[in-house]
This record gives C-alpha cells, sequence and structure tokens, in this order.
C-alpha cells in the first residue's frame, strides 16, 4: 500500500471546497435573479441575503484557488508568467470580483428607490449583471479549458472574454433592461437595504 502523500490529500481537500464554492455561488446568483424578477415587486431582502452568500462563496474561491496556485507552481510567483490559462483565470476573477463590488455598492441600491427614469436607470444594473454572469461562466470554462492553452494562449483566452462580455452586456441591454425597468417604477416591498448591501 502507498503511503499517503499530505500535500496531495490537502490540494484535493481545497479542490473540493473550491468546486462547493463554486455551486454555493451558483444557487447564490440564482436565488438573487429570483428576487429580483420572479416576483411581483424586487425583493430587496431576498437579494441582500443571497449577494452576502455570493460574497461568502467568491472569498472561499479566491483563498482556495490561491492556495492551490501558490501549491502548484512551488510558491514561485514567476511561473505564473509561463501559464496563460491560470493568468487568464486570474484575470477574469478580478474582473468578477471588481464587477460584484459595483453591483453590490452601486445597483442593487437603485432597487431601493422608484426611478423617474427607470429605463435609464436599470442600464448600470443590467451591464453588471451582464458582466457577473459571463464572468462566472467564462471562469469556470477556463478551470476545465487545459487541452486548449497552447493553443489561444493568454491574448487568446482574453480575446474570447472580450467578446463573451460584449455578446453578454448587448443581449442583457436589449432583453432584460425593459423587464427590469418596470419594477424599477415601484418602491420594493422589503425595501430595508441600506446602500451597503
Amino acid at each position: 500500500m502507498d503511503a499517503i502523500d499530505p500535500i496531495a490529500v490537502a490540494r484535493t481537500l481545497l479542490i473540493y471546497l473550491h468546486v462547493l464554492a463554486i455551486a454555493v455561488a451558483a444557487a447564490a446568483v440564482a436565488f438573487g435573479d429570483f428576487a429580483i424578477f420572479a416576483r411581483p415587486r424586487i425583493d430587496m431582502a431576498m437579494l441582500q441575503r443571497a449577494s452576502r452568500f455570493a460574497s461568502v462563496a467568491l472569498g472561499v474561491l479566491w483563498v482556495t484557488g490561491l492556495t492551490v496556485i501558490l501549491m502548484d507552481i512551488g510558491f514561485d510567483v514567476d511561473l505564473l508568467a509561463g501559464k496563460p490559462k491560470l493568468m487568464a483565470k486570474l484575470t477574469v476573477v478580478v474582473v468578477l470580483t471588481i464587477n460584484s463590488i459595483g453591483l453590490h455598492w452601486l445597483a442593487f441600491p437603485r432597487f431601493v428607490e422608484p426611478q423617474v427614469d427607470p429605463l435609464r436607470a436599470a442600464t448600470m444594473p443590467v451591464v453588471f449583471g451582464a458582466i457577473s454572469a459571463a464572468s462566472w461562466v467564462y471562469a469556470a470554462f477556463v478551470g476545465v479549458a487545459k487541452p486548449l492553452a497552447g493553443f489561444l494562449g493568454y491574448s487568446g483566452f482574453m480575446g474570447l472574454f472580450a467578446a463573451v462580455l460584449l455578446s453578454a452586456i448587448g443581449l442583457a441591454v436589449s432583453t432584460v433592461r425593459p423587464h427590469l425597468a418596470r419594477r424599477m417604477i415601484q418602491v420594493p416591498i422589503d425595501s430595508g437595504v441600506a446602500a451597503a448591501c
């Protein structure tokens, strides 16, 4: 019987936690969308809870992902330059994280007050939402795209990401924004949410 490699076991557990955090994040995003679109009015209490779960999941993803990366490169950060897939995934996750901050601090507070020009007011949340959805899906794609790393390289991954982002934003502005604008005309049922949601 082979001896157990504690580093391999730790890496496996970290990857397992990483996958669980992805599942939690996906569920939180689904509940957030449900809070915005599935009820007669935006449910800010549910949206706030969903955003907290998504934020915690994103934090766990950062911790587990960075730990696995550091283990894989032997804590030699200079090796990252030779790993285009890894650099692409880190870039996408940075975009996702910055976008999440904007979504929670700038977009969600717009749902609390009735809007004079709801179509215009809906634009920012819809753009942030599109970037979020595209980034989550693309980060998952990059995570499993090892066979394409040599072909695409960092610039190829990022060019494809830009195309995905632009497509998602265009689709969201043309199809989702009118639905969200109709919901932003009235004050939400549960508007007890601070700007720091």
